[in-house]
């Protein structure tokens, strides 16, 4: 996992091109309305055509869903970690096996190899 913050510790895991990508966030107060559709507004922000001209989507038409597994319940906060998850319905290994040599333009290819001595084509 990667950690990062302070007041809220967010924690990752998972990659571009396996079963899905999420989070643990810790550190939010209890009694906190939050719910999927809080979030999914911003994870669509990212689909194709919706951001406009010099858009921060993607090519893909990626439809992320998240899902909150754990730190909520009937739409407040609980104070307890929250996991949140999006499956990847889209992965594609392969599609980047003649560039496992090469970091992609755009990716963390380059500084996950830093970090972790070898490359992961897995994104």
């Amino acid at each position: 996992m990667s950690s990062f913050g302070s007041l809220f510790r967010v924690s990752t895991f998972g990659e571009s091109h396996c079963a899905g990508v999420g989070c643990i966030v810790d550190g939010v107060p209890p009694r906190m309305q939050l719910t999927e559709a809080d979030i999914q507004v911003q994870l669509d922000r990212r689909r194709p055509g919706q951001a406009g001209a010099g858009s921060i989507s993607t090519g893909r038409n990626e439809a992320d869903a998240v899902q909150i597994l754990s730190g909520t319940e009937k739409g407040f906060t609980l104070g307890t970690p929250i996991g949140l998850f999006v499956r990847n319905k889209d992965m594609r290994p392969n599609d980047y096996g003649d560039m496992s040599q090469v970091p992609r333009p755009s990716h963390a290819d380059f500084t996950y190899q830093m970090k972790y001595g070898f490359p992961a084509s897995s994104g």
